[in-house]
C-alpha cells in the first residue's frame, strides 16, 4: 500500500488511477495464472494418477498456447477494447482451475489448458501495454518496475494459496472467480490501447522477428535463465543431499531477489537508460556464474541466488523498457508482443535444457546454462553493436 501511495504521490490523479487498475487488474490475475497454475496444474494432474510426465507436458502446451496466441494479440488489440481479453482471461483461468479441482481424469483438461495459455499472453500484453502507454516517459521504469514487483510477489502467493485450499476445489474455484472479478472490474473503466496500422501476415511477423532480434535475445535469456533455475533447482538439491528442500530455498531467494529490487532497477533505468541496464544484468549474470557452481546450499549460495535474481529480472524489465522506446503505441504494442513470446520461449526450452544438462555434469548444469546463453547473448550483441553501433 505505501508502494501505490509514493506512485500516487509522484503522478497526477488522472494518469495514477489508470496506472493502479492496471496494476491491480494485472496482480490479482498473476496470483492465478502462474503463481497457481503453473504449480497446481501438474501437481492436481499427478495426484489424479496422470503421472509427473502428463502433468509436465500439460503445463509446457499451456506455455506453448502463451506463445502461439502472441501472434494474434496485436490485431485483437487494435479491435476491442481492454475488457474483452480481461474477460477471456479472466474465464479461461476460472474454467482450468475448476476442470482440475474436478474432474483432472477429463478429456476437458486439454482445452481448457490450451484456452488458458492464450488467456495468460492477452492479459499480459494488455497490462504491459497500458503501463506503457500511461506512465510518464520520465518515470516509466519506476512504473514497470514497480509493475514487475508485484507480478513476482503473484507468483510467490499462489504456491501459498495451494499450501492452504489446494485440497479444497471450491475455496480454490472461488479464489480464481474472485480474481477475475476483481480484473473485469478494473478493465472496464481502463483507456483503449492506442494502437496504429502495422503489416500483416507471415512475412510482415517474420521481419519483426528478425528487426529485433537482439530484444528477442535479451527477454530469451530472462525467461530460459528464470524457469531453469525454478525448475533445476529443487531436482539439483535432491541428487546432493537428498532433500529438495534446499533448492526450493534458494529459488525462493531467487524470486524474491528479482521481486523486491524491481522499483531500484526501474529507477536505474530511468537514470541511465534500459541499454545500460541490460548490459548490467549481464555482467551479473556472468559474474556470478562460476561462484555458483562452488557454493553449494548456505548463506553464500543464497547471496549468489539473489543477484542472479536481480539480473534475470532486469534483463526482462530492460526488454520492456526497450520495447516502450519505439516509434508510437502501435509499434510498442507489437514490440511487447515480441518480448512476451520471446520469453515464453525461453520459458519453454530451459526445463528440458536444464534438467538434461543436469544429469551430464551435476551441479555444473546451471552455471554452465548461464555461461553459454548469456555469454553467447553478449558476444552476439556485441558483434551487432561493433558492425551497426545500434541501441539494442
Amino acid at each position: 500500500m505505501s508502494l501505490l501511495r509514493l506512485s500516487v504521490t509522484l503522478l497526477p490523479a488522472h494518469i495514477a488511477i489508470p496506472l493502479a487498475r492496471v496494476n491491480l487488474a494485472s496482480f490479482v490475475s498473476q496470483i492465478i495464472q502462474i503463481g497457481v497454475i503453473d504449480t497446481l496444474l501438474p501437481l492436481a494432474l499427478t495426484n489424479a494418477g496422470l503421472g509427473e510426465r502428463h502433468g509436465g507436458m500439460m503445463l509446457s502446451l499451456y506455455w506453448v498456447a502463451d506463445l502461439i496466441g502472441g501472434f494474434f494479440v496485436a490485431a485483437i488489440l487494435r479491435k476491442v477494447h481492454p475488457f474483452i481479453p480481461l474477460l477471456i482471461s479472466g474465464l479461461s483461468f476460472c474454467v482450468l482451475i475448476m476442470v482440475v479441482m474436478y474432474a483432472p481424469q477429463s478429456v476437458f483438461v486439454l482445452p481448457a489448458t490450451l484456452f488458458a495459455g492464450v488467456g495468460l499472453i492477452l492479459r499480459w500484453v494488455v497490462c504491459d501495454g497500458l503501463i506503457v502507454q500511461l506512465a510518464p516517459h520520465d518515470k516509466m521504469g519506476r512504473a514497470v518496475g514497480f509493475h514487475e514487483t508485484l507480478m513476482g510477489l503473484g507468483i510467490v502467493l499462489g504456491p501459498i494459496l495451494i499450501g492452504w485450499c489446494g485440497d479444497d476445489a471450491m475455496a480454490m474455484s472461488g479464489i480464481a472467480f474472485v480474481a477475475a472479478i476483481i480484473a473485469l472490474v478494473c478493465g472496464f473503466a481502463l483507456p483503449r490501447i492506442e494502437m496504429t496500422s502495422m503489416q500483416k501476415g507471415a512475412g510482415a511477423a517474420l521481419r519483426r522477428w528478425i528487426d529485433h532480434w537482439d530484444l528477442v535475445l535479451i527477454a530469451f535469456v530472462a525467461g530460459f535463465v528464470e524457469i531453469c533455475f525454478l525448475s533445476v533447482l529443487p531436482l539439483q538439491a535432491q541428487r546432493d543431499t537428498g532433500l529438495a528442500d534446499a533448492g526450493l530455498w534458494l529459488a525462493a531467494i531467487f524470486v524474491f531477489g528479482g521481486t523486491i529490487c524491481q522499483p531500484l532497477i526501474g529507477y536505474m533505468s530511468d537514470k541511465g537508460g534500459p541499454i545500460r541496464l541490460s548490459w548490467l544484468c549481464f555482467a551479473l549474470l556472468l559474474a556470478g556464474a562460476v561462484p555458483l557452481a562452488f557454493a553449494d546450499y548456505g548463506f553464500f549460495a543464497a547471496i549468489i541466488q539473489f543477484v542472479l535474481g536481480v539480473a534475470v529480472a532486469g534483463l526482462y524489465t530492460a526488454a520492456v523498457l526497450i520495447a516502450a522506446c519505439g516509434r508510437g503505441q502501435g509499434y510498442q504494442v507489437g514490440v511487447l508482443v515480441l518480448v512476451s513470446q520471446s520469453y515464453t520461449l525461453g520459458a519453454i526450452v530451459g526445463p528440458s535444457a536444464g534438467t538434461s544438462l543436469l544429469v551430464m555434469v551435476g551441479s555444473w548444469a546451471l552455471p554452465v546454462l548461464v555461461l553459454l546463453s548469456a555469454g553467447g547473448a553478449v558476444l552476439l550483441l556485441m558483434m551487432r553493436r561493433n558492425v551497426q553501433q545500434p541501441e539494442i
